[in-house]
């Protein structure tokens, strides 16, 4: 049985992955040079406010997708991936939203290329900066997005802080990186990272 449905967001395990598939697939993607900024711990909460663990298009309120805006873990837009494919040049992939949700490597890798794109572009922008134009404050966007960048951080700040990650403490992280999707923290929980 799924979970509430905010913002279109529901558990469905066809598109959705567990904390420690996730991670996994942090492992292999954010191996790069921006990872000691922007960890694995911080894009955790990214991935869940965002998508829910969920490899698959924006959605409207009904939960049906919007294969026209965003998609991915990290739901970056169409025209964004646009953006890296012409400016980047050292980005892993020429991406495609159709691409990303059939390969979720592809769909982590976006976001890590997107991040370090955003670095490289706004050189003189700290950490907070720039996952204010991820989030869609600056780089074109006008959305005030400070709100969704303290909850990522406040993830990534539980799990840096915990020894091991229990059910608990990633409990306690998701509920921080975004506590409208509570209720489907249960079908992400694993041990397995």
């Amino acid at each position: 049985m799924a979970g509430s449905n905010w913002k279109g967001w529901e558990w469905k395990p066809e598109y959705g992955y567990t904390f420690g598939e996730i991670w996994h697939l942090l492992e292999q993607a954010n191996n790069l040079e921006t990872r000691t900024e922007f960890t694995n711990e911080l894009l955790i909460g990214l991935f869940w406010e965002e998508s829910v663990f969920q490899n698959w298009w924006q959605l409207n309120s009904k939960g049906e997708p919007l294969k026209q805006y965003a998609a991915g873990f990290g739901q970056i837009e169409r025209n964004t991936l646009n953006i890296i494919n012409a400016l980047y040049s050292d980005k892993r992939y020429r991406y495609s939203p159709e691409k990303m949700i059939s390969d979720p490597l592809m769909s982590v890798s976006a976001t890590v290329d997107y991040l370090r794109h955003l670095k490289k572009a706004f050189p003189n922008s700290n950490k907070r900066g720039i996952l204010k134009k991820y989030g869609g404050a600056g780089a074109g966007g006008s959305t005030n997005v400070d709100k969704k960048v303290d909850q990522w951080l406040a993830c990534e700040n539980i799990l840096l802080g915990a020894s091991y990650y229990s059910d608990g403490i990633i409990t306690k992280a998701l509920n921080a990186a975004e506590p409208n999707h509570s209720t489907n923290v249960g079908y992400v929980l694993d041990s397995s990272y």
